[in-house]
């Protein structure tokens, strides 16, 4: 049994019926992207567009701090020693995936989630120098550029040694799209409407 295979397994889920995602009348879909990307605000208007439950990795990860009690940097920095840690966090954003009609945001989703679960997989991609502009934007802090870089790469070298996820395969995604030029509206638009081509008539304008 592979690592994908027993993060499944130990989820517990399964989809709430056996319904397909095309043919039937259930949505799920599962959104990625770096930081700057644009892919929380997008996922928080595309879940309510579409009236999907929405979920959100970094509220799990929230959530497992407080379990711990521990600060969101002490529980961050763990993960580069505690696997077990980012494990969990991970069986839980599959079990979310499992429940029809919802929207999981999470940076390594579209890799784990399981293949013979149906459900669109889209990654949000930018250009580097536009996201650490946003990031910076975002946290008005001198050191976002430097923090932002130093954490995707212990993120890189974590996903890889765990998952065996290259950074630039993006093969597991049905949809890349490139938001560096894009405004939040175009983006969002441009993810429905190949939502609804792809789920003939499964979507629901909420």
């Amino acid at each position: 049994m592979d690592i994908f295979e027993s993060l499944f397994d130990a989820s517990h889920g399964r989809p709430d019926n056996g319904k397909k995602l095309r043919g039937g009348d259930i949505l799920r879909l599962l959104l990625s992207g770096l930081s700057g990307t644009g892919s929380t605000t997008a996922a928080r208007r595309i879940a309510a567009d579409l009236g999907l439950a929405y979920v959100y990795g970094g509220q799990i990860f929230r959530d497992l701090a407080v379990e711990r009690g521990v600060s969101l940097e002490e529980l961050a920095e763990s993960l580069e020693h505690d696997q077990e840690a980012e494990l969990e966090i991970d069986r839980r954003l599959i079990a979310a995936g499992m429940k029809d009609d919802s929207l999981v945001e999470g940076r390594t989703i579209g890799w784990i989630f399981p293949r013979e679960v149906e459900a669109l997989r889209i990654w949000l991609t930018c250009d580097l120098n536009e996201r650490l502009r946003r990031v910076e934007d975002r946290e008005n802090n001198a050191r976002s550029r430097e923090n932002l870089l130093r954490r995707e790469a212990a993120d890189n070298r974590r996903y890889k040694l765990l998952y065996g996820i290259e950074e630039d395969d993006f093969s597991p995604f049905d949809l890349v799209v490139d938001t560096t030029e894009r405004s939040v509206r175009q983006v969002v638009d441009e993810i429905e409407s190949f939502v609804k081509a792809r789920t003939e008539g499964v979507v629901r304008t909420a």
